[in-house]
Order: structure tokens, then sequence, then C-alpha cells
């Protein structure tokens, strides 16, 4: 009788240490994978600040080609510019509109002055 039980308890600790391993073997996978979610996440880059040098550098040139009587190579830069202001107001909801606007408005006069409207 007292084998029987020893091979019970033996049985029932070889059970939960095998249970035991188990658990923490997929909670160390679980917080691996959270852990490389969220190196991941940290290291996708936010697009706003690139967008917005580049918005802004395609202004500048608009307007100093513009400036310059060069009105037809600002309308390249004036285009990029309502491209750049259109991503910017999706990329953030809300922000920009001010800018997208004023630089459709000169884009418009840009083609209404070079006939390509």
């Amino acid at each position: 009788m007292d084998e029987l039980v020893m091979k019970l308890v033996s049985g029932a600790i070889v059970g939960a240490l095998v249970g035991l391993v188990g658990y923490a073997s997929a909670a160390r996978r679980r917080r691996q994978e959270a852990h490389a979610e969220a190196a991941r996440a940290a290291t996708e880059e936010d697009p706003t600040p690139t967008l917005l040098r580049q918005a802004e550098e395609a202004d500048r040139l608009r307007d100093e080609l513009t400036a310059q009587g060069r009105e037809n190579e600002a309308l390249g830069h004036a285009r990029a510019a309502v491209d750049h202001w259109t991503a910017l107001t999706q990329t953030r909801v809300g922000r920009f509109q001010g800018e997208r606007q004023s630089a459709l408005r000169r884009l418009t006069e840009l083609r209404s002055r070079t006939g390509t409207a």
C-alpha cells in the first residue's frame, strides 16, 4: 500500500512539474512576443516630420521659382507641396488643413498664370 501511495505522489509531483515547466515556457514566449512587438512599434518612424520638411521645402521652392519668374518650373513644386500637405492632413487628421488650402490656392494661381488650368 505504501508503495502505491509513493507512486501516486511521485506521479503527481512529476505531473505538476511538467505542467509548471509548460506554463513557464508559454509565459516566456508571450513575453518575448510582446517585447518584439513593442520593439517593432518603437522603430516605426512617424512620417509627420519627414512629410512636414518635404512640404515646407516644396513651398519654399515654389515661391522662390515664382519670384524668379520661372512659373512653369514652380508648378511641379506646387503640385508636390499639395501632395505633401494632403498626406499630412491624412496622417494627422484635423491638422494642416490651412496649409493644404494655401498650397491648393497657390497651385491654382500658378496654373492660371501659366495657362495649364
